[in-house]
């Protein structure tokens, strides 16, 4: 490949508006790119480049400005176009959201004041979840982060119905079946109106007989869900065995592995992930990385090993909205990955090395791994939601906004 005599070899993260690219590290055809050279006017012209090459060329005649971006800049030119791009996606999951948690607030209701079960509605609900999950994965589970822990049982029942959607969706399941494996979601806990209050928020360990009372609910969850012919099936089935064990130990009829339901494994696991990373009574969250670990060191035992597996590849090391602490010392937000960089997610920075605030700023760790003295930044710890005192929700309502 002959080059111009004024060409200079630019590493796509350097890159900058003004630049002039003549040639690209791979062939121009079959790249999105009209003509075989062109000049930088736009941040989305930097991200397709990004996208699309590791390094380009530039004609330094033909540049209105060759200063390479620093790694923060290059960082900064690319977050504006990220936090728009996660934006938009909440933005539109965040509606539906919104929804599905009243109308799991008024499905709850519905069975604590004794009145029929709107199963329709919940079928709606549950049908608008699994068509943001298809449409927005990332945006969806970022949202089933956000919550509040005056309204558990509601909250929990949705996240459970939407974290199981994307884990049929990673098992290889159809619209219809995920569908019917979220209202398995959402209704699996129904029977925990009917243990009392002092028991469910109990601060301390749980007496025997408190406890025995507590394994009712699958149970009266089974109950009250036969008692509605509109109710799939499965989700009675799964009400009354989503507390069942790989081992046989579990409740309330101890089956063995190959007797429990399928879609009962599944709501296992997501039930299970979703209690040990929410703030309880008796329990502050813990980090997604440690419900991992404890999931994993359950499989085989307590869930099922394929559904462990499957969860762990769909959660990530590094889920979106997980606060971590860089080797830098400074804090952010995780808002996603590039496909297949998993382990390089992107984070939004909030707190410096002080953990005092900082100007809000995207950094890609796929594309810009070192800081200012060229060391390789890496994620020294995962905390959970609350700490260093950051509000994940008060972020979602800014739709993960970087200023322009």
């Amino acid at each position: 490949m002959a080059l111009p005599q004024y060409s200079i070899r630019v590493p796509v993260t350097q890159l900058q508006l003004g630049m002039y690219v003549c040639e690209l590290d791979r062939p121009w055809e079959g790249t999105p790119f009209l003509f075989q050279g062109f000049p930088i006017q736009s941040v989305q012209d930097i991200r397709t480049l990004q996208e699309t090459c590791e390094f380009v060329w530039v004609d330094r005649r033909q540049n209105r400005s060759l200063t390479p971006l620093s790694t923060a800049q290059a960082a900064g030119a690319q977050a504006k176009t990220y936090a728009i791009d996660y934006r938009e996606a909440v933005n539109v999951a965040e509606p539906m959201w919104r929804e599905a948690q009243a109308v799991s607030r008024r499905m709850l209701d519905a069975v604590r004041f004794g009145k029929e079960l709107d199963v329709g509605e919940v079928r709606q609900a549950i049908g608008e979840c699994v068509e943001s999950v298809l449409k927005h994965p990332a945006a969806s589970l970022w949202l089933a982060r956000i919550k509040h822990r005056d309204e558990y049982t509601a909250e929990h029942c949705l996240r459970v119905a939407l974290y199981a959607i994307a884990l049929g969706k990673e098992l290889g399941m159809l619209p219809l079946e995920l569908e019917e494996l979220g209202m398995c979601g959402i209704l699996h806990d129904v029977g925990k109106i009917k243990v009392p209050d002092e028991i469910l928020n109990k601060p301390g360990r749980l007496t025997d007989e408190e406890f025995l009372i507590m394994q009712a609910h699958t149970t009266y969850g089974w109950q009250l869900l036969m008692a509605n012919r509109e109710v799939p099936p499965a989700a009675v089935d799964v009400a009354y065995t989503h507390h069942e064990r790989m081992d046989g130990l579990g409740y309330p009829r101890k089956l063995p592995a190959q007797r429990i339901p399928f879609k009962a494994k599944i709501i296992a696991v997501v039930d299970a992930y979703d209690a040990i990373t929410s703030d309880r009574a008796y329990s502050e969250g813990r980090s997604s990385l440690e419900a991992l670990r404890i999931l994993f060191e359950a499989k085989g035992t307590q869930f099922d090993e394929t559904v462990v597996l499957a969860f762990i590849q769909l959660i990530g090391v590094y889920p979106p909205g997980e606060i971590v602490e860089l080797s830098t010392g400074e804090v952010g937000i995780i808002i996603g990955f590039e496909a297949g960089s998993k382990l390089k997610p992107r984070v939004l920075l909030v707190l410096d090395a002080d953990k005092q605030p900082r100007p809000e700023q995207v950094l890609d760790l796929a594309r810009n791994p070192l800081d200012a003295a060229d060391r390789l930044i890496i994620v020294r710890s995962v905390k959970p939601s609350g700490a260093y005192g950051i509000d994940i929700d008060s972020y979602r309502d800014k739709g993960l906004v970087v200023p322009a």
